[in-house]
């Protein structure tokens, strides 16, 4: 008998998920009562003879086009399916978010549904009593948490599910494309989260068609197509070679692009924040003039009092075309711990999965700060980002740069978040200017 393997948390062998499939359902009946034993089906093969294995702290993803057997794979390993050959093993607590309304009653109130989670996790009472705050203040939907889940939106519900599925200290976390509802702000926040859990050794599966979150986030990505396995490893690799296949097999999805004046009168922001609530950090401070930021914390949080970010015209707005002049302006007091002959001011533009795309401080630039005025002080950088469709958001310190290694004295991120829009097709994160000759 084959011996496991004791550091994989899952593996799955030789699987195979099928169903019968009838033209109507006459012919199921008429094969039910058939004493001939008459087959009237075909058999439709939504999993085919895969065999992969995940080990603990990795994070697998997996792509493949709408109808390629991942979300029957995931219901596989949770053992929502039972596969119809092969075997799964799968060894820990796993928290899974397949799809909206897993694991909750629509009837029972945000509340309600959270212990009702931690039974079906198999959590005592007091044990998500314990656990009730933090989920309570990473869903951020207020006093909804009193309100029946079924009169909550699409990102309410997504909020809550996340929340409740990483507060129960799983050793697998399943995510299925659940928090494709949710707005930037949030799904910045729970991509960050990921990073905790990798960090802590958590196993993760995530399947989505964002590649390029794929690319930064994953160890491996899995491809499959049709319920089999078209190849698995190299991140970069994997979702390139599915971006070609994808591309060259359906050009349609992939040549829908809006144009900006269309786009400029949609909502002037990103979804509004439901409910107001705040979470503490080391030293207590409450942000109220930030209050939508992701991360805020800094040994002398407080002192930046306002963020802008405007074009050329000095209009406050929260979408630029690529190229277009933008200005991001700083307003702070002194603070007596400041080291002027120390001091910088930064910023830095991320992308929904927080990688730095542009970062800019006053110190690499060699612009001195001085102490000219204790109430208010600013600055202003302006610059072409020059960045393809999409949205992003702004970091924001004040640092202190007398050591190899940055301290801040406060540092935003999420201080303001924006978006990009052109009717041109850009490939890349940035669109430089190129002068192009033939000859």
């Amino acid at each position: 008998m084959k011996k496991e393997n004791n550091t994989y948390k899952i593996q799955v062998e030789n699987v195979t998920k099928t169903y019968k499939m009838y033209n109507s359902p006459i012919d199921r009946m008429k094969e039910a009562l058939s004493l001939s034993g008459k087959e009237r089906h075909t058999v439709f093969y939504a999993i085919k003879d895969l065999s992969f294995s995940i080990k603990k702290g990795e994070i697998l993803g997996i792509v493949g086009r709408n109808g390629a057997g991942k979300s029957t794979l995931l219901k596989l390993i949770t053992g929502i399916l039972e596969p119809s050959e092969g075997k799964v093993s799968v060894k820990g607590k796993i928290s899974s978010l397949l799809e909206l309304g897993t694991g909750f009653n629509m009837d029972y109130t945000g509340i309600e549904n959270i212990y009702f989670y931690g039974t079906l996790m198999g959590m005592s009472k007091s044990q998500m009593d314990e656990k009730l705050e933090d989920i309570i203040a990473f869903a951020e939907i207020g006093d909804y948490i009193y309100q029946v889940v079924k009169s909550y939106s699409s990102g309410m519900f997504a909020r809550l599910a996340f929340s409740c599925a990483i507060n129960v200290e799983p050793d697998i976390l399943i995510v299925d494309e659940i928090l494709s509802v949710g707005d930037m702000r949030f799904q910045a926040k729970c991509f960050n989260k990921f990073k905790e859990f990798r960090d802590k050794g958590v196993t993760i599966l995530y399947v989505g068609h964002d590649v390029g979150m794929m690319r930064q986030f994953c160890d491996e990505v899995m491809w499959i197509d049709k319920g089999k396995l078209v190849d698995k490893g190299d991140p970069t690799y994997i979702c390139a070679q599915y971006t070609e296949y994808m591309y060259l097999d359906d050009v349609d999805d992939f040549t829908e692009y809006k144009k900006f004046e269309e786009k400029k009168k949609e909502e002037k922001n990103f979804e509004e924040k439901e409910s107001k609530i705040e979470k503490i950090f080391q030293n207590e401070v409450e942000r109220e003039l930030f209050p939508d930021s992701i991360a805020h914390w800094g040994s002398a949080v407080g002192n930046i009092k306002n963020v802008e970010i405007t074009n050329s015209n000095s209009e406050i707005i929260t979408y630029f075309e690529p190229g277009e002049l933008i200005n991001v302006e700083i307003t702070y007091s002194d603070c007596d711990t400041f080291e002027y002959e120390y001091l910088s001011v930064a910023i830095s533009i991320k992308n929904r999965e927080g990688i730095d795309l542009i970062v800019k401080t006053t110190f690499d630039e060699d612009v001195v700060l001085y102490n000219k005025n204790k109430e208010e002080n600013k600055v202003c950088f302006s610059f072409r980002t020059n960045l393809a469709n999409g949205e992003y958001y702004l970091v924001v310190a004040i640092e202190n740069r007398r050591n190899a290694s940055i301290s801040y004295y406060e540092y935003i991120e999420g201080a303001k978040f924006f978006k990009i829009y052109t009717d041109k097709r850009i490939f890349g994160i940035v669109n430089v200017e190129a002068e192009i000759k033939i000859s």
